[in-house]
């Protein structure tokens, strides 16, 4: 029974450990892209773009049509010598018809155009889609570290105020401290149990966060990584200058080669307006037959021998000279320029945009960078600070205001440090995403 028992508790244990998922930041935007909704819907409106390509390719094939006619007739009618009689008929028809462009006036070249400027301007929507949802999610992972060594911080200066609540409980005992100053110390220990509190609810704020931008349905056991940073290496990275990384992303973002594919695509559908001006050639044939039935004193032949006799095959080429529409073909070109003057400026826009953001993210991560420095320094001088007052307290020089001022002076130099390490990150990471990089920890 205890070897039952036993073997029960292990798959039991291997089953909770299979199921508790701990995501890398790579992993964490992989699995976004995979499930996020705005991604899926800029598949299909590829897709659909897609679907309208194949369409326009197989303009060039010929159609084929068959139809199928019955009809009766009743009632009076003049037949042979002008003499009104009361006849009834039926008449069936079948007809089989082909039509093949020849020439379109270069619509149907331009119209396909049209249509791979629109799919791969598609494909290009769906990779910014993917680099949002990219930045989005790294911002957030970089906000669950910040909070999670927020907690570390709260979880040491507990357990530092314990340790001093102890040792102070020993001075009272001994008379080398006022009973006040244990009362100020449990008042302390009570407040940094509260801040650990907050600290931990936030955290898990923050991991919620992110397991709903991850599409998960499941995320009591959602876990990430957390990459280790090193921090002298990061005080002393070097900055890519601003001019270099624009240059990189006028040929790396695809915002920019979106614009551009929308401009081509404009271009290519003045062309298709334009040649509503030619002339259209186009090869047509087909096949009919027909049956007739008279209810009179005629004798009215045999259904066979009159699908027989009446077939008919015709076959003829088309020619259409546009010579006026209302205006219709010189309004679409104009409509056309237009969409070409419109889409010039998007790009100019775009590129705009791009470059004050990319200005934008280069003072950043420079200023994120200069505070990260200064907040190492802040630190030092706080542990310095603590250590010495920590000394003295513990020596019965001090109070316990001192000690808990400075205590809390390098609490919140280690939260300013953490926020200005994990600030410098995402900038940077931003900066190199610009020229094409993959965010990566």
């Amino acid at each position: 029974m205890k070897k039952i028992i036993t073997c029960l508790a292990i798959m039991l244990a291997m089953t909770t450990f299979a199921m508790a998922q701990t995501y890398s930041l790579e992993q964490c935007i992989e699995h976004a892209i995979a499930n996020n909704l705005q991604i899926k819907m800029e598949e299909a409106n590829r897709d659909s773009k897609a679907i309208d390509l194949n369409t326009a390719r197989r303009s060039w094939l010929p159609n084929l049509n068959a139809s199928a006619d019955q009809s009766f007739n009743f009632g009076r009618s003049t037949g042979a010598d002008n003499v009104t009689v009361n006849q009834n008929s039926a008449t069936t028809s079948l007809s089989l018809s082909t039509s093949m462009p020849l020439f379109t006036g270069f619509q149907i070249t331009n119209d396909i155009k049209v249509k791979r400027y629109n799919v791969q301007a598609a494909e290009e929507s769906l990779k910014r889609a993917k680099e949002n949802i990219a930045i989005a999610v790294a911002q957030t992972f970089l906000d669950v570290l910040l909070r999670n060594e927020i907690c570390k911080i709260s979880e040491e200066n507990l357990s530092l105020t314990n340790e001093s609540l102890k040792r102070t409980e020993i001075m009272v005992t001994a008379g080398q401290v006022p009973p006040a100053q244990l009362y100020e110390m449990k008042s302390q220990q009570a407040s940094d149990e509260a801040k650990l509190t907050s600290a931990k609810n936030e955290l898990t704020i923050g991991m919620l966060t992110l397991a709903q931008l991850l599409e998960l349905t499941e995320i009591e056991n959602f876990d990430i990584a957390a990459p280790p940073l090193d921090s002298t290496k990061l005080a002393n990275e070097a900055i890519p200058s601003s001019a270099n990384i624009y240059s990189d992303a006028l040929t790396a973002k695809p915002q920019i080669r979106e614009a551009e594919l929308q401009l081509e695509s404009s271009k290519a559908t003045l062309k298709t307006a334009q040649s509503g001006h030619y002339p259209q050639l186009s090869l047509n044939a087909g096949l009919s037959d027909g049956y007739y039935y008279q209810n009179s004193a005629l004798v009215n032949e045999g259904f066979s021998t009159q699908m027989n006799g009446n077939l008919q095959e015709y076959v003829g080429v088309r020619l259409s000279i546009p010579i006026f529409n209302r205006f219709a073909t010189r309004n679409n070109v104009r409509a056309a320029r237009v969409g070409i003057a419109y889409q010039q400026l998007v790009l100019e826009d775009v590129k705009k945009t791009l470059y004050k953001e990319i200005q934008q993210a280069y003072h950043n991560a420079v200023a994120a960078q200069k505070n990260y420095r200064a907040a190492q320094k802040s630190v030092e001088a706080a542990r310095e600070a603590f250590r010495y007052a920590n000394t003295k307290y513990h020596t019965g020089k001090s109070s316990v205001y001192e000690f808990t001022e400075a205590r809390t002076n390098l609490t919140r130099s280690l939260s300013e440090e953490a926020q200005a390490k994990f600030n410098y990150v995402f900038a940077v990471k931003i900066l190199n995403f610009y020229s094409g990089t993959t965010i990566t920890l």
